[in-house]
C-alpha cells in the first residue's frame, strides 16, 4: 500500500454462486481471496446477471474505486447479447447445414462463443486464440472448420442421433465475462429408402357402391412420415381415413407406418371403368414421393349412358344425342349416293 492511501474497509458484497442454469443464490461472502483475471469464468447463466469477480482486501481504495467507476458511471453497458440463432431443421440424414448465431457487443468484446448439443460442446472460437477455432469431435456429424468462422458453422453428414437442442453460448471479456446464450432444435430424419407400397383388399374388377379398402405402407424411416390419400388427384374425406400405425424394427430401430382407406365406390369416383388411387409419403419441407394404382370398375349400362343420354365420366355428364344425329346423317348420306 502506498504512502497516503487507506485499506479498503472489510466490507461483504453480494456474490452470485451458480446453482442451475436459470437459478441464483445470492450470500455474503467477504473478499478474503483473488481470483486470477487469466482463468476465464463463464458461468451459464442469464445474460441478466453479471459475475462479480473477487478483489482482496489489502487492495487499495483507489483501485477499487477506478473500476467501480468504471463499470458504473462510463454510461456504456457493457454487455453481450445474442440477437439471432437458427439451426437447419429438418435435414435428412447425409445432409449439410448451417448453424449460425449472431450478437451485439453493447461495448463489451466477445471472448469465447461455443456450440453444444445438449451438454456435449464441438465448437469454440475464442478470437485471441491462435488457432481461433476448435473443434471437439461428435459421432453425430462433421464440422467444416474450412467454412465455419465466428458463430457461423458448417456441419456436415449428420446421423439421426444428431437431431437435438443446439445452444449458442457467448461471453465478454474480463472483469464481467457476461455471458448471453440461445438454444433451438434441430430435425434429422432417416427416410424411406422406396416409394410408398399401395395395396387392396379384393383384386377386382369391383363394382359400383361396393365398400373398397386400400392401404398404403412406408417402410424403414425414422420418424415415420406422414400418409395422405388422393382419388383421381383429389383429396379423399377424412373421415373415409383411419389412425395411421407405426411399427418398429426392433434390430434397426427403424419405423414402418400404414394407412387404411374405406368407402363406397360412387360413379363419380370411376373415370372410362378406372378408379386411381394415390398414396404420398411426406415430411413438411423436407420429403415427397408418392406412388400410384389403377383398378377396374365394372360400370353397366346405366351407369356409363343415364337415363337421359348422358355419358358419365369424372362425375362430368355429356350429352350424346348430337353423336346419334350425326350417324343417323352419315347412314342417309351414303343411301342416297348409292341409290344415285
Amino acid at each position: 500500500m502506498s504512502p497516503g492511501e487507506l485499506p479498503c474497509p472489510q466490507v461483504s458484497y453480494h456474490v452470485p454462486r451458480v446453482t442451475s442454469y436459470t437459478s441464483l443464490v445470492l450470500t455474503d461472502i467477504p473478499y478474503t481471496r483473488l481470483v486470477s483475471t487469466d482463468i476465464p469464468y463463464t458461468p451459464l447463466v442469464s445474460t441478466d446477471i453479471p459475475y462479480i469477480p473477487l478483489v482482496p482486501t489489502d487492495t487499495p481504495c483507489s483501485l477499487f474505486a477506478s473500476l467501480a467507476l468504471l463499470s458504473s458511471s462510463t454510461g456504456v453497458s457493457t454487455a453481450i447479447k445474442i440477437t439471432r440463432l437458427e439451426v437447419p431443421t429438418p435435414l435428412a440424414v447425409g445432409d449439410s447445414g448451417w448453424l449460425e448465431c449472431e450478437w451485439a457487443d453493447e461495448g463489451d468484446h466477445v471472448y469465447t462463443l461455443k456450440w453444444y448439443l445438449g451438454i456435449d460442446e464441438f465448437y469454440r472460437w475464442t478470437p485471441l486464440e491462435t488457432p481461433s477455432v476448435k473443434v471437439f469431435p461428435t459421432q453425430h456429424f462433421n464440422v467444416d472448420t474450412q467454412s465455419s468462422q465466428r458463430g457461423r458453422v458448417k456441419i456436415r453428414n449428420v446421423t439421426v442421433d444428431a437431431g437435438g437442442n443446439y445452444r449458442c453460448e457467448v461471453s465478454g471479456e474480463a472483469p464481467v465475462f457476461k455471458t448471453s446464450f440461445r438454444s433451438a432444435i434441430m430435425t434429422v430424419v432417416d427416410v424411406p429408402d422406396d416409394r410408398p407400397i399401395i395395396s387392396s383388399k379384393g383384386r377386382g374388377p369391383y363394382r359400383l357402391q361396393e365398400q373398397v379398402t386400400f392401404t398404403c405402407s412406408s417402410h424403414d424411416a425414422k420418424p415415420a412420415p406422414h400418409l395422405t390419400f388422393y382419388i383421381n388427384d383429389q383429396p379423399v374425406d377424412p373421415t373415409w381415413e383411419e389412425d395411421e400405425h407405426i411399427f418398429l424394427n426392433d434390430t434397426t430401430s427403424l419405423e414402418t407406418v400404414e394407412k387404411t382407406l374405406k368407402f363406397r365406390l360412387r360413379p363419380t369416383m370411376v373415370q372410362l371403368g378406372v378408379l386411381t388411387v394415390k398414396c404420398v409419403a411426406s415430411y413438411p419441407d423436407l420429403y415427397w414421393e408418392s406412388s400410384e394404382s389403377a383398378f377396374t370398375v365394372d360400370q353397366p349400362y346405366d351407369s356409363v349412358y343415364g337415363h337421359n343420354g348422358f355419358v358419365i365420366i369424372g362425375g362430368v355428364s355429356r350429352p350424346v344425342g348430337s353423336s346419334h344425329l350425326l350417324y343417323s346423317l352419315l347412314l342417309l348420306l351414303l343411301l342416297a349416293t348409292f341409290l344415285l
